[in-house]
C-alpha cells in the first residue's frame, strides 16, 4: 500500500522542480540573470497574474509531451485547492439546519431551497449529493409550475428559478461550489426547460473549457438538447456529438451514454430529420431493448403523428417501459380527439385503441389514476354525439345509451381494481352526453346519486352540465331550477354567473321553451358584464332552433354496425378486465399478440416472416467482445430520481449493465433475442410510415405556399389523407391473425424488393 503512494509523491515532487526549472531555463535563454530568476520566482508566488506569462515561456522551451503533463499538473493543483475550499469538514454543523434543507429539497419547497442555500454554502454543508440533491429540486420546481398553466405568478417564480440557476453557475464558475456533473447537465437543462437559452449556452460554453470533472458524455448529451432547441443546425449538432471518442465504438466505451444518444435524437427529431431519429431510437432498442429510458419514446410521442406515436407507446410498453403518466394520458387525450365524429368506425376504433394502450401500459408495470379514468369515460359517453345517434328514434336511443352504461360500469368495475375511481368530470360527461344527447332524464338522476356515493362534490361545471342536460330534454321547469341553484351557490360565494353561463342559459332557454326567463336574467346582467355581450346572447334567443333529422333517414346497417362494434368494445373490456384480475406488477406478454400499429403500410407486408427473420440476421451480427467491459456504476440517489421519472438526466442506466449478465428476459416475459428482433421489426415499420407522413405533409405544404395560403396543421392534412382503419384489431380479437402478419404468397421479385426497401430505409442503400 505504502510503495505506490510513494511513487505518486516523489513524481509530483519531480514534476515540480522541473516546474521551477523552467524559470531559469527561461532566464537563461533570455540573457537574465540569477537574480531576476528569483525576482520572478517570488514575484510569481504573490501574484497569480503572471501564471499565464510563465507557462508560455516554458511551452517555447519544453518538449510537447512535458508542456502537457506541466500544465495538466498545474489544473489538477487549482482544483483540488478550490475542492478542499468548498468541502473543507466543519465541526460545529447545525444538523437541524441540515435537516431543514434536506426536508425543503425533499418537500420541493423551492422558495424554501433558495433561502436556505447562501446559509449551506457558508456553512460548507453542500456534500456532492446534497448539491445535486439542490440542483434537482430546482428542476423539478420547474416542471411543477409548467404544468400550472401560463399567468403572471407562475412567471414570476420561473424568473426566480433562473436566477437562481444563474448564481449557481457563477459558483461553479469562481470555484465556489465543487464540480459536479450530474448538477451541471441539469442546470442545463432548466435553462432549455425555461426558455433561457442564452444563459444555458454561456454556462455550456464555459463548461466545455474545463477537465472531465466538469463535463462528460451524459452533459454533452443535455448541451445538444440545449442547442437544438436555440436552433443550433443539425450539421453543428452532428459535429458536437463527433468530439466524444469512439463514437462507432459505443459498445467499448466505459459507460455507454444513453443521455449524449437522446440528446442526438433531440436534435434529429427538431430538425424534421424523422428517419435519423428513429434509427438513434433503434440504437437504443439493441443496446437495451428493455432498459431505454423513457424519456426516448415521449419525445416521438409528443413530436410525431398519431399513427406514429400510438405505435412508439406501444413499443415501449413491450419492453417493459413505464413510460410517466402525463406521457400516456397525452396520447389518450390524443386518440379521444383525432376521432371523425361522422364516422362510428373511426369513433369506435379510437375507443378500442384506447382500452388497449391502457392495457400495455399497465402490463408493462404503470398505474391509472381518476384522469385516465376520466378520459376513458368521457370518451366512450361521447357515442352519444355521433351525427348518426342524432336520427335515432328514441327506443333505438334508449337502447345504446343502456350499451354505453353498461360498457362504463363494466370500465370502472374494472379499474376499480387497479384503484382508479372516476373524478367528477367523468359524471358531468354522462350527465350531458348519455342525459341530454340521449334523451335521458333517468340517467341524470343516476349520474348524480353515484357521484355522491363516491364522495364526489357537485362543482360548477356540474351544474352547468345539468342545466345543457335539461335544455336538451325540454324541461323547462328543470332549467329554471337549475339556473337559480347555480346563481344561489355562485352568490353563497361572492360570484356572480359569467358570459359563458348566460349562453348556456340562453341555449338551453331556447330548446326548452322559456325564453322570457332567460331574457330577463340576461337584461339584469347589463350591470356586471359586457352589454355587447349579453345582447348577442338576448339576439340568439329568437333565433329559430334546428330540429333534429328524422329517424326514417337513419340507415338500419349502419345503427347495426355500430351496435355490433358496441359489444365489440364490451368484449375489449372483457380481456381487460381478466388482466385486473393478476395482481402481479407486470404482465407476461411473450405470448401475446398486442394491438401494436393503428393503420397499415402496404410496404411493410412483402417480406414473409421467415425472410424478415433473415434480413435481421444478416444486418444485425452480433459481436462478441474479447473481454467484458466495465461500466461505472452512478450514485445510489442518482438511480432513485424518483422526482423526475422522464428525464433523461444521468446515465443511471448504465449501472445496470455490470459485468454481471444482463436477464434473459424483459420484465414482460420476452426473451431479450426475440424482443430485439420484434423492436427491429417495428423500427421498420416506422420508418416507413414516417417517410409516408412526411412526404405527405410537405406535399401539401408546397402546395400551400403555391396557393399563396398557410399551410394546414400537420395533424389535419394526415387525418385527411389516411383515414383512420375501420377493422381495427383490438384486445379481443389478439388471437386473430394480424395485419402485419402479411407477406404470404409473396414471389421473388417482391421479396427482393422488400428487402431493398428495409435496406433503404437503414441507409444500407442510396436514397432515392
Amino acid at each position: 500500500m505504502l510503495f505506490p503512494a510513494l511513487r505518486r509523491a516523489h513524481g509530483e515532487l519531480q514534476g515540480h522542480r522541473r516546474w521551477l526549472s523552467t524559470f531559469v531555463l527561461s532566464g537563461w535563454i533570455s540573457g537574465q540573470d540569477s537574480h531576476q530568476h528569483a525576482t520572478n520566482i517570488t514575484h510569481h508566488r504573490c501574484d497569480h497574474s503572471v501564471w499565464p506569462r510563465n507557462v508560455r515561456q516554458f511551452s517555447a522551451t519544453a518538449g510537447a509531451a512535458s508542456k502537457g503533463s506541466t500544465l495538466l499538473w498545474l489544473k489538477r493543483k487549482q482544483q483540488q485547492k478550490n475542492r478542499l475550499r468548498v468541502a473543507a469538514p466543519i465541526e460545529d454543523v447545525d444538523l437541524d439546519f441540515v435537516n431543514d434543507f434536506q426536508q425543503a429539497i425533499s418537500d420541493v419547497d423551492v422558495k424554501q431551497v433558495i433561502k436556505l442555500f447562501p446559509e449551506a454554502q457558508r456553512r460548507r454543508v453542500l456534500h456532492h449529493s446534497l448539491l445535486w440533491r439542490t440542483v434537482q429540486c430546482v428542476h423539478e420546481g420547474l416542471r411543477r409550475q409548467a404544468r400550472n398553466g401560463e399567468d403572471e405568478a407562475r412567471r414570476e417564480a420561473t424568473e426566480e428559478l433562473i436566477a437562481f440557476a444563474e448564481r449557481l453557475c457563477n459558483a461553479f464558475r469562481k470555484g465556489e461550489l465543487e464540480p459536479d456533473r450530474r448538477a451541471h447537465m441539469r442546470l442545463i437543462a432548466i435553462f432549455k426547460e425555461s426558455g433561457a437559452h442564452a444563459q444555458g449556452i454561456a454556462f455550456w460554453e464555459w463548461l466545455e473549457q474545463q477537465d472531465e470533472q466538469y463535463v462528460g458524455l451524459d452533459v454533452y448529451g443535455s448541451a445538444i438538447e440545449l442547442l437544438a432547441a436555440s436552433g443550433t443546425p443539425l450539421a453543428d449538432l452532428e459535429l458536437l456529438y463527433a468530439v466524444v471518442p469512439d463514437r462507432d465504438q459505443a459498445t467499448e466505451i466505459k459507460g455507454i451514454s444513453m443521455t449524449l444518444l437522446q440528446g442526438i435524437l433531440t436534435a434529429r427529431l427538431l430538425r424534421g430529420e424523422s428517419r435519423k431519429a428513429y434509427l438513434a431510437l433503434d440504437t437504443a432498442l439493441r443496446l437495451y431493448p428493455a432498459l431505454t429510458p423513457p424519456r426516448f419514446f415521449a419525445l416521438f410521442i409528443k413530436e410525431r403523428p398519431l399513427a406514429e406515436a400510438y405505435t412508439v407507446f406501444a413499443l415501449a410498453c413491450r419492453s417493459g417501459v413505464v413510460l410517466p403518466l402525463d406521457t400516456a394520458r397525452q396520447l389518450l387525450t390524443t386518440l379521444r380527439i383525432s376521432a371523425d365524429m361522422r364516422s362510428h368506425e373511426s369513433h369506435v376504433a379510437a375507443l378500442r385503441q384506447m382500452l388497449s394502450a391502457v392495457y400495455m401500459y399497465v402490463g408493462a408495470g404503470g398505474s391509472i389514476t381518476s384522469n385516465v379514468v376520466n378520459e376513458i369515460v368521457i370518451a366512450i359517453t361521447q357515442t352519444l354525439r355521433l351525427e348518426l345517434v342524432a336520427g335515432l328514434d328514441a327506443e333505438q336511443k334508449k337502447q345504446l345509451v343502456s350499451a354505453t352504461l353498461d360498457a362504463i360500469r363494466k370500465m370502472l368495475e374494472t379499474f376499480a381494481r387497479y384503484g382508479a375511481s372516476p373524478g367528477i368530470s367523468a359524471f358531468n360527461s354522462i350527465i350531458v352526453n348519455l342525459g341530454g344527447y340521449g334523451r335521458s332524464q333517468q340517467t341524470i338522476t343516476v349520474a348524480l346519486r353515484d357521484a355522491q356515493a363516491l364522495g364526489l362534490q357537485v362543482n360548477h361545471v356540474t351544474r352547468r352540465s345539468i342545466l345543457t342536460a335539461a335544455g336538451m330534454l325540454g324541461n323547462e321547469d328543470h332549467v329554471v331550477q337549475t339556473w337559480q341553484d347555480m346563481v344561489s351557490t355562485l352568490r353563497q360565494q361572492g360570484k356572480r354567473p359569467d358570459v359563458t353561463d348566460y349562453n348556456l342559459l340562453v341555449k338551453a332557454a331556447r330548446s326548452s321553451g322559456c325564453v322570457d326567463f332567460a331574457q330577463e336574467a340576461c337584461q339584469a346582467a347589463i350591470g356586471h358584464l359586457p352589454e355587447h355581450m349579453l345582447q348577442s346572447a338576448i339576439d340568439r334567443l329568437h333565433d329559430r332552433v334546428e330540429k333534429e333529422c328524422a329517424s326514417s333517414a337513419v340507415d338500419v346497417a349502419q345503427v347495426s354496425s355500430l351496435m355490433s362494434m358496441m359489444e365489440q368494445l364490451r368484449k375489449d373490456l372483457d380481456v381487460l378486465g381478466e388482466r385486473a384480475l393478476d395482481h402481479s406488477a407486470t404482465q407476461d406478454l411473450a405470448e401475446q399478440r398486442l394491438p401494436m400499429i393503428i393503420t397499415s403500410l402496404a410496404a411493410q407486408q412483402t417480406l414473409p416472416e421467415q425472410e424478415q427473420r433473415a434480413l435481421y440476421d444478416e444486418l444485425t451480427t452480433e459481436q462478441v467482445p474479447d473481454k467484458p467491459t466495465t461500466l461505472p456504476v452512478e450514485p445510489a440517489d442518482a438511480l432513485s430520481d424518483a422526482a423526475t421519472p422522464d428525464v433523461a438526466t444521468t446515465d443511471a442506466l448504465t449501472a445496470h449493465a455490470s459485468p454481471i449478465k444482463s436477464p434473459a428476459v424483459s420484465t414482460t416475459g420476452i426473451p431479450l433475442g426475440t424482443l430485439r428482433y420484434e423492436n427491429w421489426k417495428t423500427i421498420n415499420y416506422l420508418l416507413a410510415l414516417a417517410e409516408q407522413h412526411d412526404n405527405t405533409y410537405n406535399l401539401a405544404v408546397d402546395q400551400a405556399i403555391s396557393a399563396g395560403r398557410a399551410p394546414a396543421p400537420r395533424d389535419k392534412v394526415l387525418r385527411d389523407a389516411s383515414k383512420r382503419e375501420e377493422a381495427y384489431y383490438g384486445l379481443s380479437d389478439m388471437d386473430r391473425p394480424m395485419v402485419e402478419d402479411g407477406g404470404t404468397g409473396t414471389t421473388a421479385e417482391q421479396i427482393e424488393e422488400g428487402r431493398s426497401e428495409v435496406g433503404r430505409m437503414r441507409g444500407r442503400l442510396p436514397r432515392a
